[in-house]
């Protein structure tokens, strides 16, 4: 899809755009960039504790969410044998509810500062979502409703998962007083996101308000969490592109030349600290 997009956009307007790139500013984007991945580690070794490869699991998640459907790879720690227990499963899904609340509720203060193209049908959207994620960390913490549904069908396939889901909505229920600070420090690797953004396209002398990168930050996480569009489709990124370009002005060669920064950026930081996970993987858990 990129290159079909560079194909029409022109080869030329990529090249004059990266020419032009400041290093300095690239140089920040990619420190806070770096900042935002490691904070998110950090968060998973604050919950899930010493010894519990919490680096490891944090890049094996990832990595498989990244290109799955709907981000369903990042349960696959739980693959592991020493790994699958509800305690992870828990947290897996908890944190996967944090990211996308946390990124949907930044995108939807900007986009009360943006007037955005079709900006109420994105409100609705944005709400809509609001209270799915709610409705199911509710339903996460209700073990006896799991139990009950376990109960009516004491054995066979569902009985197994419905047990097995209560013990992970246990370890839901057991999680949330601890929620505060992981909460926080989503909040604090939202925001470098959007900061990170920001830099990007000061990097190529276009200046990105908050307001619209948090809202483009938001429209990219929603687009990315449907089945059928994951990041490696590219079709987060056009979304993204298309709202930047309509509401902020940056020129099509720019908005291409930086998603392919932004993508090379990324992902050298993310595959060279898989380096760091892989080998916290290896060791023995507690």
């Amino acid at each position: 899809m990129y290159i079909g997009c560079i194909s029409l956009i022109g080869w030329e307007r990529l090249r004059d755009a990266m020419t032009g790139v400041s290093i300095p500013w690239l140089v920040l984007m990619t420190l806070v960039t770096f900042a935002g991945l490691w904070i998110r580690v950090v968060k998973w070794r604050l919950v899930l504790g010493k010894g519990s490869n919490a680096i490891g699991v944090f890049f094996l998640s990832k990595a498989a969410g990244e290109w799955s459907p709907g981000r369903i790879g990042e349960l696959s720690p739980l693959l592991i044998k020493r790994h699958r227990n509800a305690r992870m499963a828990a947290w897996i899904v908890v944190d996967r509810i944090l990211e996308m609340a946390v990124t949907v509720g930044i995108g939807v203060l900007g986009l009360a500062a943006v007037q955005a193209p079709n900006r109420g049908v994105m409100i609705v959207l944005a709400i809509l979502i609001g209270i799915a994620l709610l409705l199911a960390l509710y339903l996460l913490t209700r073990e006896r409703l799991f139990l009950a549904i376990a109960g009516r069908f004491p054995s066979g396939p569902l009985h197994r998962v419905t047990v097995a889901a209560a013990r992970v909505s246990s370890a839901t229920a057991a999680m949330r007083k601890q929620l505060v600070l992981p909460l926080a420090i989503t909040i604090g690797a939202g925001c470098l996101d959007v900061w990170a953004g920001m830099l990007l396209y000061q990097a190529f002398g276009w200046p990105v308000p908050f307001a619209l990168m948090a809202t483009a930050k938001g429209v990219h996480a929603v687009t990315s969490a449907i089945p059928i569009t994951p990041n490696a489709t590219g079709v987060p990124y056009l979304t993204t592109a298309v709202l930047i370009h309509e509401v902020g002005g940056v020129p099509s060669g720019v908005l291409a030349a930086g998603i392919a920064l932004s993508v090379v950026v990324t992902n050298l930081i993310f595959w060279l600290s898989l380096a760091a996970g892989a080998a916290d993987l290896r060791k023995k858990t507690a």
